[in-house]
């Protein structure tokens, strides 16, 4: 596993962002791809607007979108140095939470103050999970 800084800079949906990585020495990967490992959400794209399908992918896009703005400080652990069949990597993804949506949520993975936004989609439904 490999853990990198980042700045995220777009949520695509609730399991797919575009994000910033810091490999270290002034050194970035820029507009780089990721799916959350481990998580499955809805679909948005590819799917009748007015299937149930759409409004629940609506709902976790929305909340990360809530969570997330350009520029969000992040913390990206990658599964392992190579993309999958979609050219993106697989990654858990930590950023800083907001404490009231931490209230209850037990099983919250957390790197010093950020917390794993992939643990937090399954907790609060907006995800199921899924292993490739």
């Amino acid at each position: 596993m490999f853990q990198y800084q980042a700045e995220i800079q777009k949520v695509i949906d609730g399991d797919t962002y575009v994000i910033d990585i810091d490999l270290g020495l002034s050194v970035w990967v820029r507009g780089e791809r990721i799916r959350l490992y481990g998580v499955d959400t809805p679909e948005i794209y590819g799917v009748k607007k007015d299937s149930e399908e759409y409004q629940q992918g609506q709902k976790a896009s929305a909340f990360a979108k809530s969570l997330i703005k350009k520029g969000t400080p992040a913390i990206v652990e990658t599964m392992k140095d190579e993309k999958g069949k979609y050219g993106r990597y697989l990654a858990v993804l930590y950023i800083r939470i907001p404490e009231e949506l931490m209230e209850g949520q037990g099983q919250i993975r957390a790197i010093g103050d950020f917390f794993c936004l992939n643990d937090l989609l399954l907790a609060k439904g907006l995800a199921e999970p899924y292993f490739l």
